[in-house]
């Protein structure tokens, strides 16, 4: 993409996760206009070389991609240490098809824009036995509830539109959704990065959660994690 860089990783057909880097978070970025380059790599390798020097350890990286087929060289090289450089090269498959949540015959039904560190907060102090997660949303007080059902557990949190937490609400009717809590568990190491999380939901019952990263210098990054409910005994 010369618009940036967009990484898509996919959980039993249920969750679909994608981050996007624009191309201004990069240095140097070069991509051939008349190519559309496309390719699948095995994430936990790629996460295994990106941490080859410390998770604590800052570190450049430059990334090369010659055609299809051909691997994957990554060039890593610690802020800490000077003439210390490492090269990785992951092999490349020809990706496979990803499926398309983006229903364009499914309305959005309901939008709620929160703070991230607080709503990461309250799912932090969800408990860990719950395996369901129910959302109840309405026009009415107290707008959103969070009720979460485990095998002999259920608890719930209100949460009115004029919460501290809620930057934003809108639903003209109320209706109640199902997740897997583990799903939704998926997406707090992102939510932990972010300055904003948005929630869509849609006629069909798909949760579109769509988080922004801010840098320092104010350049932005996004991922974005679509989550099937849960089907009606």
């Amino acid at each position: 993409m010369t618009e940036g860089l967009k990484l898509t990783v996919e959980e039993g057909k249920c969750v679909q996760a994608s981050a996007y880097v624009p191309a201004d978070n990069f240095t140097e970025y070069h991509v051939r206009e008349d190519v559309d380059v496309m390719f699948k790599i095995s994430i936990a390798v790629l996460a295994e070389c990106l941490n080859i020097f410390g998770s604590a350890e800052e570190s450049s990286l430059k990334m090369y991609y010659r055609c299809e087929g051909s691997p994957l060289l990554l060039v890593l090289q610690p802020q800490s240490v000077h003439n210390v450089m490492t090269d990785c090269e992951i092999s490349t498959q020809t990706p496979d098809s990803l499926l398309d949540l983006r229903d364009s015959d499914a309305d959005e039904v309901a939008k709620l824009v929160l703070k991230a560190p607080a709503f990461l907060a309250l799912l932090a102090d969800l408990e860990r036995s719950c395996d369901v997660l129910e959302l109840n949303l309405s026009p009415e007080h107290p707008n959103v509830s969070i009720v979460t059902y485990g095998m002999q557990d259920r608890s719930c949190i209100d949460m009115p539109k004029s919460s501290d937490m809620v930057s934003s609400f809108s639903c003209e009717q109320a209706l109640t959704l199902r997740y897997q809590l583990h799903h939704i568990r998926l997406f707090m190491k992102a939510l932990a990065l972010s300055s904003k999380v948005v929630l869509r939901f849609s006629s069909n019952g798909v949760l579109l959660l769509q988080l922004k990263l801010e840098k320092e210098d104010q350049r932005q990054m996004f991922s974005e994690f679509y989550i099937v409910p849960l089907l009606d005994d």
